[in-house]
């Protein structure tokens, strides 16, 4: 999700944290061939034969660079020294609901994620992938890309559940611990930066409105949310991430810097800047709030993905004029 049209496909870390953009426009069957069909398109390697198919745990080294795992509601991508991907979608009464996360764990985390995952995978078996306009996805579906190009389909539905509920478990666990916690004083005293309200952003060019909320914490992680309409129901987007806790510290005092906090009979609006001191968040007056929104907006595009949307300032009327 951008403020900019994206290229034509993810690629790598930059593939994972920015692929937002790409997958809004896109139904479920578009989403779906997006990731599975992609993953190799702008890597220099050598068409497939089609004359190969099964290919034995040795040909895959070296090892796997990204991997993608798929049944009919669910898309998950998971990429090495990157982040956790994922694509929802259900159905209600009311419509169809689309869920877009990005989970950006610990550097740490996702090294021993996937050394667990390259021996699991050790013992799979494989195929190259054909071309996608060749190929009928048939669902559940599992993909890995490997550091020389090779995209190379899971071939035994054993293997592509039991690379299923690896990336499962490591999602669920995310998303247990992706809420940001107020972390230790800055210089300037804050624990925690918090912004909400009406926001706007670029899904792949086209132009949507919705509700924005983001918090950091001086520990360094950060969690956003976009909730907006996409014509045939409500579509969420999330990331969750860490930044070095310097970083988000100095940010936060420097975001915060015009803060000014609401007075009691300040009527309150669900478009507000705050900041938590010794455990209680403070939220701002409506005159401070569009400064504040205004230093935020500089660190937006380190975020990336759901934490880029543009929150629109306290209107006229929320200043009392």
């Amino acid at each position: 999700m951008s403020r900019r049209e994206d290229g034509p496909c993810p690629t790598g870390q930059e593939g994972v944290t920015r692929f937002e953009a790409r997958l809004a426009a896109c139904g479920s069957a578009a989403v779906l061939a997006l990731l599975l069909g992609c993953s190799g398109a702008t890597r220099n390697a050598s068409p497939p034969r089609h004359g190969e198919t099964t290919v034995t745990a040795a040909t895959i080294a070296p090892r796997v660079e990204r991997l993608v795992v798929a049944d009919e509601n669910d898309i998950a991508m998971v990429a090495r020294g990157g982040c956790v991907a994922t694509v929802r979608t259900s159905e209600s009464e009311n419509g169809g609901e689309d869920e877009l996360r990005v989970r950006c764990p610990r550097p740490e985390r996702m090294r021993a994620w996937f050394e667990g995952a390259d021996r699991v995978m050790a013992s799979f078996q494989y195929e190259l992938a054909k071309d996608e306009d060749e190929e009928e996805i048939k669902l559940p579906a599992a993909k890995v890309l490997t550091t020389t190009g090779k995209t190379l389909s899971v071939t035994r539905p054993e293997d592509v559940q039991r690379l299923r509920e690896e990336v499962r478990a490591l999602s669920e666990e995310l998303a247990r611990s992706e809420e940001p916690k107020p972390g230790p004083a800055s210089p300037d005293g804050w624990q925690m930066l918090h912004v909400a309200g009406s926001a706007n952003v670029l899904f792949a060019g086209m132009p949507a409105h919705g509700q924005f909320e983001a918090r950091m914490s001086t520990n360094g992680q950060y969690y956003c949310e976009f909730v907006t309409d996409v014509g045939d129901g409500p579509m969420r987007a999330s990331k969750s991430g860490w930044l070095s806790p310097s970083v988000a510290t100095r940010a936060i005092d420097d975001v915060l810097g015009p803060f000014a906090e609401a007075a009691p009979d300040e009527v309150q609006s669900s478009t507000y800047a705050a900041g938590t001191k010794n455990g209680t968040e403070m939220k701002s007056n409506v005159a401070a709030t569009a400064a504040v929104f205004e230093r935020f907006a500089q660190i937006q595009e380190a975020l990336g993905d759901a934490c880029l949307p543009e929150l629109e300032p306290p209107q006229p009327a929320d200043l009392g004029l």
